[in-house]
């Protein structure tokens, strides 16, 4: 009897502790995560093809992850977007990078009591992974246009948010700050990407190294979209506006990213990637005829608006 009353009680302090692991191991609902991973591939093979054409094969990655934390009156919200993409023209030794992003975002923000209206603090940052070049022909053009650091882009903003459900946001922030950073001395002494470039004497020698990083102090909106449109087509866009109060702020930076995933199957998926930039800062310099120079009607030197469009269809996840 003793020994059946012993046993008993010992599956009874089993189930107990049992019941405590359930409960410790018990998910935290607080948290939500999603994202996706694609691999783009694409090749095309001419063979005696009279339309023309050349070969080539392209190679597109794109990894999309956000988490958020919710409780009471509390919500972090972080995302991160990074594409990185190769391309390889006819016979050309060269892969040539026509794709690098790199982009990180975090938002925290109170309710306030009031129905779709929070405080809210936030930063970001954006660069990109690997040096940039310009291409001529079969060749590498002498130095870089562009490199990780070169330039990241840190921005600060505090404001209020209007938030309908989980799937759009849009938040005023009249307090607002913008760093620039251009890591690169050839391209700080430029005066790249804004930066107060070097200052030369009559022969052109440098008497005092450029700025490597330039402060903006302004107002901030940004806007923010993402929602399954069906149960095979998601929607991701992201816009952010900045005005400089103190240098022409008439003057609006723009960035505007957009991701469109359609899922095939389980693996297979396609996408298309829109990304837009305007930066009065930014002089875009393009010799349009390659003499040098930029006195043709068609070259530019000046700010022009950034367009990069990407459609591709591969190996993809989402989770």
């Amino acid at each position: 009897m003793k020994k059946i009353i012993v046993l008993f009680s010992f599956l009874i302090s089993l189930s107990i502790v049992a019941q405590d692991s359930v409960k410790v191991a018990k998910k935290d609902t607080a948290w939500e995560t999603n994202g996706f991973i694609g691999l783009n591939l694409s090749q095309t093979s001419l063979n005696y093809w009279q339309g023309g054409g050349e070969d080539n094969f392209a190679l597109t990655s794109i990894f999309n992850f956000e988490a958020k934390y919710s409780k009471n009156e509390n919500e972090w919200s972080t995302k991160v977007d990074a594409t990185y993409g190769l391309i390889k023209n006819g016979s050309s030794s060269i892969f040539k990078k026509n794709a690098d992003q790199l982009f990180g975002f975090t938002k925290y923000s109170i309710h306030t009591k009031r129905k779709h209206l929070f405080y809210s603090v936030m930063a970001d940052f954006r660069s990109q992974f690997a040096p940039g070049y310009n291409y001529y022909a079969d060749s590498i053009a002498p130095g870089i246009v562009s490199n990780f650091m070169a330039p990241a882009y840190i921005q600060l903003a505090l404001g209020m948010e209007y938030k309908l459900d989980d799937y759009f946001s849009a938040t005023l922030s009249p307090l607002a700050g913008k760093v620039t950073i251009v890591n690169d001395r050839g391209l700080a002494d430029e005066g790249a990407f804004g930066v107060k470039a070097a200052e030369l004497d009559t022969a052109g020698n440098v008497t005092k190294q450029g700025e490597k990083v330039r402060y903006e102090f302004g107002g901030r909106i940004t806007i923010k979209f993402k929602k399954d449109l069906n149960k095979f087509v998601n929607l991701d866009t992201y816009a952010d506006f900045f005005s400089n109060y103190i240098n022409n702020p008439q003057n609006i930076d723009i960035v505007w990213n957009t991701l469109v995933t359609l899922k095939i199957n389980k693996f297979l998926s396609a996408s298309f990637t829109c990304k837009m930039i305007y930066d009065d800062d930014i002089i875009i310099k393009y010799d349009w005829n390659k003499d040098g120079n930029y006195d043709h009607k068609n070259d530019v030197n000046g700010p022009r608006t950034q367009w990069l469009t990407s459609f591709g269809v591969g190996l993809g996840y989402k989770f």
